[in-house]
């Protein structure tokens, strides 16, 4: 690699990382990612968080799991270490902000914050395949009954995730989100894996997605 040129070297692959390097190569950029950890297929995600040499990231002890862990005097980080970076990781939750987000005094006189964002939250949802939890487990009923005592019902909603979920229990579609063009998908299994990574093919991880 010591001998090609590149116009831009992008730091790290997970979301800000893959899509700006995604959308500088789109304009005929060449691009170079350095990331730390290694590149994953599935079948790589350990089973079970205890699985610890195949879940932490901690390369000194001779970890080269999917997870960080850089705890500061006020604050746990928790970041992702692979090919795609945190969205190995993370819930899948994809929450646009309320209103009141927008509004906030610091910033609302610059500009229509949520007008001139709203172009690229939709982008980043349609490529992120975002979309309602179909599944109501008991534990969402109970927050929801819950959020009704507290008289706060409306306010309820079933989680934005970035799953693909299709017909469910790891049906194979083909490619549900690019026109043919991006890899086949496997129906969400409801396994609760997200955050250990998705052994079934239906989390819509950076390296899936972008």
């Amino acid at each position: 690699m010591a001998d090609r040129d590149f116009d831009v070297v992008v730091i790290g692959s997970g979301f800000g990382g893959s899509v700006a390097a995604l959308r500088l190569s789109e304009k005929g950029y060449q691009v170079a990612v350095l990331e730390a950890g290694r590149r994953f297929t599935d079948n790589d995600f350990p089973k079970t968080s205890w699985r610890i040499s195949k879940f932490l990231y901690a390369p000194r002890l001779g970890l080269r799991g999917i997870q960080r862990i850089h705890a500061l005097p006020d604050v746990l980080v928790l970041a992702g270490a692979g090919v795609g970076g945190g969205s190995l990781v993370y819930a899948n939750t994809l929450y646009a902000p309320p209103d009141t987000y927008f509004e906030d005094k610091q910033w609302k006189n610059i500009t229509d914050w949520k007008a001139e964002l709203k172009p690229w939250y939709d982008q980043a949802s349609r490529v992120l395949g975002v979309a309602d939890n179909p599944f109501f487990s008991p534990s969402d009923k109970s927050m929801q009954e819950v959020a009704n005592e507290m008289g706060v019902g409306k306010s309820f909603k079933m989680a934005p995730l970035g799953v693909y979920f299709g017909e469910g229990n790891g049906v194979l579609a083909k490619d549900p989100f690019f026109g043919g063009v991006g890899p086949e998908r496997n129906g969400c299994m409801q396994c609760g894996a997200c955050m250990t990574g998705c052994r079934h093919n239906a989390k819509n991880t950076l390296p899936k997605n972008y």
